[in-house]
């Protein structure tokens, strides 16, 4: 197909507009990453002085036969699908209250906000504080409602210690994750859930065939957001069990902060970094097949 000399000309401009940008992405994530690709494939010296010995895929070798590894690829995978469904079902029902007119709204909308502007970092001392064995908030709550007897150590127990860091990201992720449903609920046309209404079609009904797929688009971007955001979660894990108890919470984040910077194994860390890179594009990938696809409301 031949263009016309202004059509030449508009892509020349749509390519000298997006240039820079391109630019950009290609030298802060695919320069880095084809180095880190290239660093997993050497045995490089801790103090990383050279690039080191090219050995091939010995380094995936050792940590594909590691059962420390499917250890923490399994906990990864625990973690961030109870991540992504605690946020998401928070989420739902934060986004369909606060859709709703009720007295003081625009204050808790205002709030809302709260959680997510506290780091990562942040977020893991104040739930470590409250969650704590001896002095926590959770303990005296539960206490005074007569729910235990004596104060609980959770990040002592291995199945509560992950169970808490979920809640832990779950509460400060949520508030994002309602915000942007309920942007999109503020675009969904009043008058068809009042003509569903009439037409005798009830809460649920209503909510799973109209809500939900109105959602849909949204949906998929919360979703590959928090699937990244669970499976290469690391901030909120140190602060709180740096892995612990018995790599209870030893993420793949974790493993590869403890080869790197702990035991110097640069090309073995990298090695687990491609592997997480791997497993979260996967599960991106699985979540927009899954969740967006053409749905008529």
């Amino acid at each position: 197909m031949t263009l016309s000399p202004r059509e030449r000309g508009a892509r020349r401009f749509g390519i000298a507009l997006t240039a820079p940008s391109v630019l950009l992405v290609a030298l802060l994530i695919a320069v880095p990453a084809l180095l880190m690709l290239d660093q997993s494939m050497r045995r490089v010296p801790s103090s990383g002085a050279s690039w080191g010995e090219y050995i091939g895929f010995a380094n995936y070798q050792l940590i594909l036969s590691s059962p420390v590894l499917w250890h923490s690829v399994f906990t990864t995978i625990v973690f961030a699908v109870g991540f992504v469904a605690l946020t998401t079902v928070i989420g739902i029902g934060a986004a369909l209250l606060l859709n709703e007119q009720f007295v003081g709204r625009w204050f808790v909308r205002s709030i809302l906000v709260i959680p997510w502007a506290c780091p990562w970092l942040i977020a893991g001392i104040l739930w470590k504080w409250f969650i704590d064995g001896d002095i926590g908030g959770l303990n005296a709550l539960l206490m005074h409602l007569g729910l235990i007897d004596k104060y609980i150590d959770f990040l002592a127990n291995p199945t509560w210690a992950l169970v808490m860091t979920i809640v832990a990201a779950a509460w400060r992720q949520a508030s994002l994750v309602t915000l942007l449903l309920l942007a999109g609920l503020q675009t969904m046309p009043a008058d068809l859930h009042s003509a569903a209404s009439v037409d005798g079609a009830g809460v649920f009904r209503r909510f799973w065939h109209m809500t939900l797929p109105w959602l849909r688009p949204v949906l998929a971007v919360v979703t590959v957001l928090n699937i990244i955001y669970g499976l290469m979660q690391f901030d909120l894990i140190f602060t709180m069990t740096q892995g612990g108890p018995a790599d209870a919470t030893t993420l793949m984040s974790i493993l590869i902060y403890r080869q790197m910077f702990v035991f110097g194994n640069l090309g073995v860390g990298s090695a687990i970094s491609t592997v997480l890179a791997l497993l979260a594009l996967v599960g991106g990938i699985i979540a927009v097949k899954l969740i967006y696809r053409e749905t008529e409301v």
